[in-house]
């Protein structure tokens, strides 16, 4: 019944406008404004309800599509700030490792360097008391001359063997601070692994959204 009244609108709708006054010089009629609100207005009201609900269904479906995307863009930018605060703090934590570790090795050169030096010290101090002590019992026995000489050649003795003593001190301490450069390389080289790791993840995380 809705559909057959609404047809009967349209044809007097269509009829109106053939028979409206035509206004010369031009392709327009004259029409009767309120009674073309009327018939629209009559027009709309016999459609039938189905129509308006399926309005009603697509205004819905726009709201929902419209309120989807914002949050789709809501979850993008979260996860580009998750992600931008995963790589500052992956940045933050190799900066402090590799900080420490720098502060750990400058400290371990200094103490290895003091030991040598300290070692240096006494070792030197310990072979000019030996020959001291060499070359005063030397000068008692002054008269001697075989003693003498077998004196001096103990101090010489002595004090090569102390000098033999330096140079192998010196090796060990320069090997202790190689090991403790390599053991450095190594641990910035894991740091710097792990960031590389903790990037690559984060880069899977924003790729897969």
């Amino acid at each position: 019944m809705n559909n057959y009244q609404a047809m009967v609108y349209l044809d007097e709708l269509d009829d109106l406008i053939s028979t409206g006054k035509r206004i010369p010089l031009s392709n327009s009629v004259m029409l009767d404004r309120e009674h073309c609100f009327k018939l629209v207005q009559d027009i709309r009201t016999s459609l039938p309800a189905d129509m308006t609900a399926a309005q009603s269904v697509i205004e819905n479906q726009n709201a929902i599509i419209t309120e989807a995307r914002k949050m789709a863009e809501n979850t993008k930018s979260d996860a580009n700030a998750h992600a931008s605060s995963l790589v500052n703090d992956a940045n933050a934590k190799a900066q402090d490792a590799v900080n420490t570790a720098n502060a750990k090795a400058q400290d371990m050169i200094k103490r290895a360097q003091e030991q040598a030096r300290q070692i240096m010290t006494e070792a030197k101090q310990n072979a000019d008391r030996m020959l001291a002590d060499a070359e005063k019992r030397a000068q008692l026995l002054i008269n001697e001359q075989e003693v003498v000489a077998r004196a001096r050649l103990e101090a010489e003795d002595l004090k090569q063997s102390t000098q033999n003593e330096v140079d192998a001190l010196y090796k060990e301490v320069f090997s202790h601070i190689d090991e403790v450069m390599k053991q450095l390389d190594r641990a910035v080289s894991e740091k710097l692994t792990e960031i590389r790791m903790i990037r690559q993840q984060v880069d899977q995380t924003i790729s897969s959204m």
